[in-house]
């Protein structure tokens, strides 16, 4: 059992990683003229072989298990892109930002078909509250109707990916023998390794970068890849998937307002709104599972102690 100082360091952790995941908005605007499996291949290459020659010395760690989940989480990360590459060619680019952020609403949806595991009133009524600043967030008078198209569909298959990402991430660090420098590591180089091929059969590579482009790629794959995804996979061994999929709503949350104090960005007075609302529902989800558990502490104590003067 880890305690809750520990989870809280965690749940920090993970906030750092969705602050490192927002900043990937203005670098990704400084190459969006970059074909996006250029883009994608040449991000977790970076991310890839800087950490293989940072964390070189723990491969002797490396075992079969941690090859086998890298491999396969690899591909929930990779049609991710996909869709989410495909989804905004047949929607807008507001309500793709939309639907590929309902990670907070799939994971615990997933987790209850899945593996049985019941929603809590606090997750509930986190992702209400979620749910609505999202909207206030993406809401613009473009978004049109409210019924779902083609690309709102494959962008919410996007979200899909993703969410199955943080549930099977959840089960995976707490194996024995998951070393997560080591299975970041290979996470990463096996997406690039997928991203490379798609680029080399879609001719993406034909596409001649600019020093700068390059440079904000090395960026992408420094912070937003190697840095954000070894935070979650350190971190989330000791924070509930649900909660997760909430944390880290903070991704679009931040994206807007770094994309606003970087590029000069316009937000309306909606989007505010629902940034702060966002940010609520996560303050409201760890206020109130701290007095849960405390709570739980105290009648815990209270039957021990009870017990024990029984026995006396």
């Amino acid at each position: 059992m880890h305690n809750r100082k520990t989870e809280l360091s965690s749940v920090f952790g993970l906030l750092i990683a969705a602050l490192l995941w927002g900043i990937s908005y203005p670098l990704t605007k400084y190459v969006e003229d970059c074909p996006t499996f250029y883009t994608v291949s040449l991000r977790f290459l970076v991310a890839g072989v800087f950490m293989a020659i940072v964390f070189c010395k723990r491969f002797k760690k490396m075992n079969r298990t941690i090859l086998k989940y890298a491999f396969l989480l690899s591909f929930g990360l990779t049609c991710m892109y996909i869709f989410s590459t495909l989804g905004i060619k047949y929607t807008t680019s507001v309500r793709a930002s939309f639907f590929t952020s309902l990670s907070f609403v799939i994971v615990p949806l997933l987790n209850l078909l899945i593996f049985r595991l019941r929603l809590t009133r606090i997750t509930i009524i986190s992702v209400l509250i979620c749910t609505v600043g999202m909207f206030l967030l993406t809401y613009t008078p473009d978004m049109g109707s409210f019924g779902l198209n083609l690309g709102d569909l494959i962008c919410i298959l996007a979200a899909t990916a993703g969410s199955l990402h943080i549930i099977l991430l959840d089960r995976v660090t707490k194996k024995d023998g998951m070393d997560p420098m080591i299975f970041t590591t290979m996470l990463m180089l096996f997406i690039a390794l997928w991203g490379t091929l798609i680029a080399f059969a879609t001719g993406a590579f034909a596409y001649k970068g600019t020093a700068m482009q390059l440079g904000t790629i090395v960026a992408l794959g420094l912070l937003c890849s190697a840095a954000a995804f070894l935070l979650q996979s350190i971190c989330q061994k000791f924070v509930p998937s649900n909660r997760v999929g909430i944390i880290l709503a903070m991704e679009p949350a931040s994206g807007c307002i770094l994309s606003v104090l970087l590029l000069g960005e316009i937000m309306s007075l909606g989007a505010w709104i629902g940034a702060v609302v966002i940010m609520g529902s996560l303050l409201y989800m760890e206020v109130s599972t701290s007095k849960q558990e405390q709570k739980q502490l105290s009648q815990s104590q209270q039957t021990e102690t009870k017990s024990s003067q029984e026995a006396n």
